[in-house]
């Protein structure tokens, strides 16, 4: 098994049990996960994967930094897989040729780490739990959406959410149709997801071209849409259980994933650019 392989058959695997590895609720933990000595974020297909590991602690070490910092990884504690990923291109590259190698299979190396709740003798700080109010992580949602460059237009009204590529318009329910608010952010970051394919964006096949209605091609947009909603939420505390519609995808999914075991690597990079679109930084 090659170590796409293996990355899908842990998705697969938590997507069979009915678990959607990305659906977390932000708002109850800490942070998406980082790595706990440089406090980078962990990006892309990790996020999936870390977050399907059973931990209350958002910070992970691999094995020589716990010993660097004089910790020790409990006996019989297991390791979690993450991944590296690099698009290749050639050397001294221009702009075009970098882009172009972002439409490629990247090239994966993997490593493994241990949560900081399964070693002792770390000296981390304790976690940093903020209380806020649900109007708080509103408003920062809402200021990440007014923040997006170049946005589509987006318009409230009826009772479906979509976007249309011919027009550059997102359409939302107001916001009074959602159940609560963080619904209706977690939706309208899954259109925006859907926007960030646009000709003038990030050119994205799924959106340019014609995505037939339940084909391969629909389901891999729908999984960028949805995981790209996911690092939104995840930057500002959404509680993105809340989409209401991912069981219904879970079959297309499926299909997609057991077709082609590099599909859920190369959807989590292309939703990591997507959520960096929309946060107007510049992606890896």
């Amino acid at each position: 098994m090659n170590l796409y392989e293996q990355v899908t058959s842990t998705i697969l695997s938590s997507l069979r049990r009915g678990v959607i590895p990305w659906q977390k609720p932000w708002s109850t933990t800490a942070s998406i996960p980082v790595n706990a000595v440089s406090n980078r974020p962990y990006r892309g297909v990790n996020v999936l994967l870390l977050g399907l590991a059973p931990y209350a602690d958002h910070r992970w070490l691999t094995f020589k930094q716990v010993r660097d910092k004089g910790g020790t990884v409990r006996k019989g504690e297991k390791s979690t897989m993450v991944v590296f990923w690099k698009f290749p291109e050639p050397k001294n590259a221009t702009d075009q040729e970098k882009e172009e190698s972002r439409k490629q299979v990247p090239i994966l190396r993997y490593y493994s780490v241990f949560n900081a709740d399964q070693c002792d003798g770390l000296g981390l700080p304790e976690v940093y739990k903020p209380q806020e109010s649900a109007n708080q992580r509103i408003e920062r949602a809402d200021i990440l959406v007014r923040s997006m460059p170049d946005p589509p237009r987006i318009t409230e009204a009826g009772s479906s959410a979509w976007y249309r590529p011919v027009d550059d318009l997102v359409n939302i329910p107001p916001l009074e149709r959602f159940k609560t608010a963080d619904a209706f952010y977690v939706t309208l970051f899954h259109e925006l997801g859907h926007a960030t394919g646009h000709e003038k964006r990030l050119k994205r096949s799924g959106v340019t071209g014609e995505a037939r209605f339940g084909s391969g091609e629909y389901s891999r947009e729908e999984l960028v849409a949805e995981l790209t909603s996911a690092f939104c939420c995840a930057t500002v505390g959404l509680d993105n259980q809340l989409m209401e519609d991912s069981a219904s995808y879970i079959k297309g999914w499926l299909e997609v994933l057991k077709a082609d075991p590099k599909a859920v690597v190369i959807a989590a990079a292309q939703a990591q650019r997507a959520a960096d679109h929309i946060r107007g930084v510049m992606y890896q």
